[in-house]
């Protein structure tokens, strides 16, 4: 993507636009950070947050602007997380239309992920009307499971799955997933 945004999405406090170089010390920090990583998977390298922030890029051209964007708060300009949506690529949600979060433990019980992903919610339900939004954590991730509660989903048991990019016996591997019915 180029450095000029095209896309932008805000709140009152917090901005979500196209990546940019710039962005990758922040998020990185958040990469680093064993609190955050605890529900993720291991801790990221500077090159391994560098070639997520390019394949975020690179589902944005391919969805034709959507992606997981970057979080940025409005105060400071730091970006700390991402929201977003893209098209799933794992379990039983392949290819439907998914909203995901990650946020700066720092950033933690501010009320940022879920104004996020709100804005997010009616950003898709204005461009794929009648389209279903699904999310998936894993099992003991207890605060994505109550922000996807909060957010209106709903559980949906029988669509529980075992992530094929989790080592078997990890206890992330285990993952829920929630539905959203828009129409």
């Amino acid at each position: 993507m180029s450095a000029e945004s095209v896309f932008r999405l805000e709140t009152e406090r917090l901005v979500m636009r196209d990546w940019r170089e710039s962005d990758l010390d922040d998020f990185h920090r958040l990469h680093t950070d064993s609190e955050v990583m605890a529900t993720l998977g291991p801790l990221k390298t500077r090159e391994e947050t560098a070639a997520l922030i390019a394949d975020l890029q690179g589902r944005s051209i391919r969805n034709g602007g959507y992606t997981y964007w970057p979080l940025e708060r409005r105060e400071d300009s730091r970006v700390i997380g991402f929201c977003g949506l893209d098209r799933g690529y794992e379990g039983p949600v392949v290819g439907e239309l998914e909203i995901g979060w990650r946020l700066a433990s720092d950033c933690w019980r501010r009320g940022y992920a879920v104004e996020a992903a709100q804005v997010c919610l009616q950003w898709a339900q204005a461009n794929f009307p009648g389209e279903r939004v699904v999310a998936i954590t894993a099992r003991s991730n207890q605060a994505s499971r109550g922000l996807m509660e909060r957010l209106g989903m709903k559980y949906r048991p029988e669509m529980d799955f075992d992530h094929p990019k989790v080592a078997f016996g990890d206890p992330l591997r285990s993952h829920v997933t929630y539905v959203k019915e828009m129409g």
